[in-house]
């Protein structure tokens, strides 16, 4: 729907950074530092360092597409789409959707249980045995209601308060971080557990990646790029904005993990680091360290900074959903955007009315975080495999922002994140395959209505379905350590490579 430009706001670069810094800092924060130390003890550093280094790479080959398609809505959920057909683009569309959608009531189900521990009068009927009662449900659809305002008047509302936000976000993790290290610090923590930096093993660094949150926690960038037709000058500011904000909260981050490692008393870990229990980890911690103050504002930053990240998230929910309408993959009314604020609020309704029917199968923050990990995997896959693919069809076009190497490192992070995707476990996976291919259907009984075009769209993307059966099998080997690990890996980069070299080459069967 056209929109009227000379009232069409246009955020800056400041607010595409913030865009992005807002939606990575949001509920990890809270949660992930101290997962990662409880999972692979002080090497979990590491891990956030290795998380930066491989979201960085997809973020660079992203900004290449984006810019390319910068005028075009949705262009991260959109990829495949654009750049091969329709009906392998539903499957990259759909997995986009439903994790930024679980990602609403992620952030809602990390400040309910982080309040939950502030007010305990009411905090013992609102999270029973970690899980989230029917009153903290409704608190959990209350939250999500005010993300659905601030999200009503389009980006020019939203881009204000999340500037605010966002600057509330930078300045607490590092005060934290400071405040925790002046308080108590034990460098021989990093040590003190078995002797060395990672006793649970250096592959422990790598998984978790993806089971502990940081995946979930970096790959917020992604929003930047679903946003590039409503920003300011978005052929320099969408590279910059996702450089920027995958950097920013990589410092953030670490400064704040290292924190935390030197911060817990050498008393706390002489058991192991699993042995740590904490449900409002930094808040606790502080109290512990005898900083009460601290723990008041983390409280306080546990209402904001996920609230923040579920602002931009619902956003990006229904311009996706809005998106998928246009391409046909959807009812078209909910393409119809308001002419004003470029939004569709028939999208933004329904995504909110969905995100409050996950509350009730996901109904704490760890749970939610696996599945989200699954489907943000699938969407990152996309990445690699549109680049190539748009490298391929029209490699003479002038970019305004190219990537140096592109074509190799798409091959790396497509591997990175195959590897990855394994690790997220055969149930996942598993659940994932059955929510596509029940969608697949759907969708084909909706827009084709015959069994003979039907098979033709299952053609056109065929080698999707081909990717996550093969994905599903590894995660099985692996879990039940079937074969030497030097086999599963050889077989892993084989079967890797044949997907990748089919996935790019799809054919459409439906033009």
């Amino acid at each position: 729907m056209a929109y009227d430009e000379s009232i069409k706001v246009k955020p800056s670069l400041f607010s595409a950074i913030t865009i992005g810094v807002s939606s990575i800092i949001g509920s990890g924060w809270l949660f992930a530092c101290y997962k990662t130390a409880q999972f692979t003890g002080p090497s979990a550093i590491y891990s956030w360092i290795f998380g930066a280094l491989l979201t960085l790479c997809p973020a660079l080959l992203l900004a290449e597409i984006a810019t390319y398609f910068h005028k075009e809505n949705a262009v991260s959920a959109r990829l495949l789409t654009l750049t091969h057909n329709k009906d392998i683009g539903f499957l990259i569309s759909l997995p986009n959707w439903f994790y930024i959608t679980l990602l609403v009531p992620a952030e809602a189900e990390a400040t309910v249980q982080y309040l939950s521990d502030a007010f305990e009068s009411i905090g013992e009927h609102i999270l029973i045995n970690g899980h989230l009662s029917g009153l903290g449900i409704v608190f959990v659809c209350l939250f999500m209601c005010l993300y659905l305002l601030v999200n009503y008047w389009g980006i020019k509302v939203l881009s204000r308060v999340n500037n605010v936000i966002t600057i509330i976000k930078f300045i607490v993790p590092i005060m934290t971080a400071l405040m925790f290290i002046y308080a108590s610090y034990n460098p021989s923590n990093f040590t003190s557990y078995q002797g060395t930096i990672a006793p649970y093993g250096y592959d422990k660094i790598f998984t978790a990646i993806v089971t502990c949150g940081i995946f979930y926690s970096f790959y917020g960038f992604g929003p930047v790029a679903l946003f590039s037709r409503e920003l300011d000058n978005p052929q320099r500011n969408i590279p910059i904005a996702l450089i920027g904000s995958i950097v920013i909260s990589a410092i953030i981050y670490v400064i704040l993990q290292y924190s935390f490692i030197v911060a817990v008393t050498p008393e706390m870990i002489a058991n192991g680091w699993h042995n740590l229990n904490f449900n409002s980890p930094l808040a606790e911690l502080a109290i512990l360290l005898s900083m009460n103050w601290l723990a008041v504002l983390l409280f306080i930053d546990s209402a904001i900074s996920p609230s923040g990240s579920g602002v931009i998230f619902l956003g990006s929910s229904a311009r996706i959903f809005t998106g998928m309408a246009q391409d046909k993959q959807m009812p078209k009314f909910f393409g119809k955007e308001h002419p004003q604020y470029m939004i569709s609020r028939i999208s933004l309704v329904f995504s909110l009315v969905f995100c409050t029917s996950l509350v009730i199968f996901f109904n704490n923050w760890e749970k939610m975080m696996i599945m989200v990990s699954v489907f943000m995997c699938l969407s990152c896959v996309a990445i690699p495999v549109s680049y190539c693919r748009l490298r391929k069809n029209d490699p003479h076009t002038k970019r305004p922002f190219t990537m140096i190497g592109g074509t190799f490192i798409s091959y790396i992070v497509f591997a990175s994140i195959t590897y990855l995707l394994a690790q997220c476990g055969s149930i996942a996976l598993i659940v994932s395959v059955i929510f596509l291919l029940v969608f697949f259907c759907i969708y084909c009984g909706i827009h084709y209505k015959n069994i003979y075009k039907s098979w033709r769209a299952f053609l056109s993307s065929w080698s999707m379905f081909m990717y996550l059966a093969i994905m599903t099998l590894f995660a099985y080997i692996t879990e039940k350590q079937i074969f030497a690990e030097v086999t599963t890996a050889l077989l892993l980069i084989l079967t890797t490579s044949i997907c990748y070299y089919f996935m790019i080459n799809q054919k459409n069967y439906n033009e």
